[in-house]
C-alpha cells in the first residue's frame, strides 16, 4: 500500500458524508498543487446539501410562469441542484499527517455575494511530497458559532529533481443531463478508487449553451457549477483528490467560441463574464496571470495547459501562417518552455484534438481543415525540436482514441467523455491512417510513470467504472 492509499483508507470514509451542520453544500476544490503550495476553494451556502426535488427542465416549469432568459434568474434557487450561497466567514485548519509540522489556521475570511460566496485559499511555504489534511470551517458572522467543518487531504508534488511516480487521471465533458447514477457519475468513484496523485479537467466542466437553464446570465451560469460540483459522487472525489482545470468553448462561453463572436445561444452573457466565472468556480492562478501554463512532477512529467479559447482567430477566416487557435505570446511561451524542458516526459493537455481525425465539417481545432496551417506546422515543429518524449492529450470529443500522426509519429489519446451517456461516433468512423484504438463509450485517462522502475510511461484508457479498456507503454531507457 502507497503512502497515499494509506492515508485515503485512513480518511477516506470521513470524507464521504457532508455533515447536516455544515453550510458548504458545493464542496472543496484543491488545485495547482506544486512542492511549496496548494489552493483550497469552498464556498459558503445557506443549507448543508443540494436542492434534490427542484425543477429539473425548463419543461417542468409551471405554464404561469414567466421562463422567458429574463426572468430565469428568479427561478434558479427552485431548479434540482440548486446551492444557495450565504454570506458569512471561512477559515482553513492545516497539519501534516505525520504531524511533524506546526499545526496552521489561516484568519476568517469574508465570504460574499460579489464572488458568488466563494474563497481560495492560497497556501505557500509547504514541505515537497508531504501528506496534509485540512478542514474549512464557515460562520454566518463574527462571533456567531461555527458550522460543522469540511474535511480535506492531499500531498503535495515532489521537487523537480527527485525521481518520484507519478499518476494522474484526464476527463472531460461531463454534460449533466447525461449523469449515470442518481448521485453524479461513476468515473468520479473510479478516479478516486484508482488513487492519482491529481486530475486534470481539461474542459467542458459544465454546459452553458446546450442545457436548462441557458446561462443567460451571471447567476444561471454560476448555477451551472453548483449543480454539478454538488453532486455526492463529484464532492467525495475532489475532497481528496487535488486537480487542475482548463476551460473549453461550454464551460466558458457558447459552443466553438472565440472572442468577438456574435448571435451565441448564451447572450447577454459575454464571454469575459465566462472567463472570470471560471476562475471563480475552481483554484486557478491569481487574477492578472495566464491560464495557460505549467506545471512539474519530479523527474518524470512535466505538464503543459494551453489555453485554445483566449487568444484564438475567428474560426471562420481563412487558413494560413497568420491564423491561430495560440495567439503569439502563448505560442512562444510553449516553444520556449517545451524545448527547455529536461522532464523525462512532457504532456501537452489540449481541450481540442491536434491530430484527430476530428468530425467531418468541424472547424474549430488543430485537427480541423480551419487550423490545419497551425497545427501541422506545431507538430513537425515538436518532432523537430522536442523529440519523441511528447505526448498529446485531449478532451473535447465524445469517444475515446488512441491516435498517431502519419505525417511526424506523435500519439494523441482523447479521454472521451464523463458518461456513456454523452458518447457520440465520429462522423467517419475508424480511419486506420490514424487510429490504433477507437471506442464510443466514456470514461477516462489513466496516465503513470515509475521513474524507480524503467520510467516507461503507460497511458490506459479506462472506462467510467476504472476497467482497463486499452493500454499503450512508452518505454524510455
Amino acid at each position: 500500500m502507497t503512502r497515499r492509499q494509506a492515508l485515503l483508507a485512513a480518511f477516506g470514509p470521513a470524507l464521504a458524508a457532508a455533515p447536516e451542520g455544515s453550510r458548504q453544500a458545493t464542496g472543496v476544490k484543491i488545485g495547482e498543487v506544486s512542492p511549496v503550495s496548494a489552493i483550497v476553494w469552498t464556498r459558503r451556502t445557506s443549507a448543508f446539501n443540494r436542492l434534490d426535488d427542484g425543477i429539473l427542465r425548463r419543461r417542468h416549469i409551471p405554464r404561469n410562469l414567466d421562463i422567458r432568459p429574463e426572468n430565469v434568474d428568479a427561478l434558479v434557487d427552485q431548479f434540482e441542484g440548486a446551492c444557495p450561497g450565504a454570506p458569512g466567514f471561512v477559515r482553513l485548519h492545516l497539519e501534516t499527517v505525520d504531524a511533524r509540522a506546526s499545526k496552521r489556521l489561516t484568519r476568517w475570511m469574508d465570504v460574499n455575494a460579489a464572488a458568488d460566496f466563494t474563497h481560495a485559499f492560497r497556501l505557500d511555504g509547504l514541505r515537497p511530497a508531504t501528506s496534509y489534511r485540512f478542514a474549512v470551517e464557515t460562520r454566518p458572522a463574527s462571533g456567531k458559532r461555527s458550522d460543522e467543518k469540511i474535511a480535506g487531504a492531499f500531498r503535495t508534488a515532489p521537487l523537480a529533481h527527485t525521481a518520484a511516480p507519478v499518476r494522474l487521471a484526464l476527463l472531460s465533458c461531463q454534460k449533466y443531463s447525461r449523469m449515470d447514477r442518481a448521485d453524479g457519475y461513476w468515473i468520479y468513484d473510479s478516479i478516486a478508487q484508482w488513487s492519482p496523485d491529481f486530475l486534470l479537467g481539461c474542459g467542458d466542466n459544465v454546459y452553458y449553451d446546450t442545457e436548462d437553464p441557458i446561462a443567460n446570465s451571471v447567476k444561471t451560469a454560476r448555477h451551472h457549477w453548483h449543480r454539478t460540483f454538488s453532486l455526492a459522487t463529484v464532492r467525495s472525489c475532489l475532497q481528496k483528490v487535488p486537480g487542475y482545470w482548463q476551460y473549453d468553448d461550454h464551460d466558458v462561453w457558447d459552443s466553438d467560441c472565440w472572442p468577438g463572436m456574435e448571435d451565441v445561444r448564451t447572450s447577454p452573457l459575454t464571454m469575459s463574464q465566462g472567463q472570470s466565472l471560471f476562475r471563480e468556480q475552481v483554484p486557478s492562478p491569481e487574477p492578472g496571470k495566464p491560464l495557460y501554463r505549467r506545471f512539474r512532477w519530479g523527474t518524470a512529467l512535466e505538464i503543459w495547459l494551453p489555453d485554445s479559447r483566449a487568444y484564438r482567430s475567428p474560426n471562420p477566416s481563412p487558413d494560413g501562417p497568420q491564423k491561430t487557435i495560440w495567439g503569439p505570446e502563448q505560442k512562444k511561451w510553449l516553444m520556449d518552455t517545451l524545448r527547455a524542458s529536461d522532464a523525462q516526459w512532457k504532456i501537452m493537455v489540449n481541450p481540442n484534438p491536434m491530430i484527430g481525425p476530428d468530425h467531418k465539417g468541424k472547424a474549430d481545432n488543430h485537427a480541423n481543415p480551419a487550423f490545419a496551417f497551425e497545427g501541422a506546422a506545431f507538430r513537425r515543429w515538436l518532432k523537430q525540436e522536442v523529440g519523441g518524449n511528447v505526448i498529446l492529450v485531449n478532451g473535447d470529443r465524445h469517444w475515446q482514441y488512441h491516435s498517431a500522426d502519419p505525417e511526424t509519429g506523435l500519439h494523441e489519446f482523447g479521454c472521451g467523455p464523463a458518461s456513456d451517456g454523452h458518447a457520440t461516433s465520429p462522423s467517419e468512423g475508424e480511419d486506420r491512417r490514424y487510429h490504433k484504438f477507437l471506442r464510443v463509450k466514456g470514461g477516462f485517462l489513466a496516465i503513470s510513470v515509475d521513474p524507480r522502475a524503467d520510467n516507461s510511461l503507460v497511458c490506459e484508457h479506462r472506462d467510467v467504472r476504472g476497467g482497463v479498456v486499452h493500454r499503450h507503454v512508452f518505454s524510455k531507457s
